[in-house]
């Protein structure tokens, strides 16, 4: 009786250890909430000087790292900052399709959501939380979403259509999501993020 007691807790015990895949996810999430909660603040604050728009709390490469050095990695912190921004006269400003969407308020050939959908200001990107695949890859977190569909609005929704379809919003959008995370000192940190709309 005791070498099955024995046996059967060597199993269990090995079953354990090959299912856990060591990434704790609840932090892993938190890193994900509060990443997209705070990088919203790189698309805000417009300011127009010079014939350019600039956001003007965060416009130099020490001030975007201040705000999400919580959150990435000095890699995805690079990314960010090469995807949203270009370096004129040692201020960054908002990279053409936002100068553009932010110049021309009156004649506005695309929408917010048209600029906005495939960056990190998606704001469907905080609705795709629960549809994440979340694994450890070779010693990176990889977390996952493919074609998962949001409703922003219902399309029989007079409000709906008249406050985020004016935005450029559609009702149902399908959301692919792509984030790799590494632990650095114990914390969980972006390296990368890929969006598609």
């Amino acid at each position: 009786m005791k070498k099955w007691i024995i046996g059967f807790g060597f199993i269990l015990l090995v079953l354990i250890c090959c299912n856990d895949n060591g990434v704790n996810e609840a932090e892993v999430l938190s890193v994900y909430d509060n990443f997209f909660y705070h990088v919203t603040e790189l698309f805000a604050y417009h300011t127009f000087e010079d014939e350019v728009f600039y956001n003007e709390k965060y416009h130099t490469i020490e001030s975007i790292h201040t705000l999400l050095n919580r959150f990435m990695t000095d890699e995805g912190i690079d990314q960010i900052v090469d995807d949203l921004y270009m370096k004129e006269n040692e201020r960054l400003v908002y990279r053409d399709d936002f100068q553009i969407y932010l110049g021309d308020s009156h004649t506005r050939e695309s929408s917010y959501y048209d600029i906005t959908r495939q960056t990190v200001f998606n704001p469907g990107l905080r609705m795709v939380r629960d549809e994440l695949n979340i694994e450890e890859v070779k010693g990176e977190i990889e977390l996952t979403a493919v074609e998962v569909p949001v409703q922003f609005y219902s399309e029989e929704s007079n409000y709906g259509i008249s406050q985020f379809g004016q935005l450029g919003y559609p009702a149902v959008d399908r959301l692919s999501l792509k984030i790799t995370m590494v632990k650095d000192n114990d914390e969980y940190r972006i390296q990368h993020v890929e969006v598609q709309s």
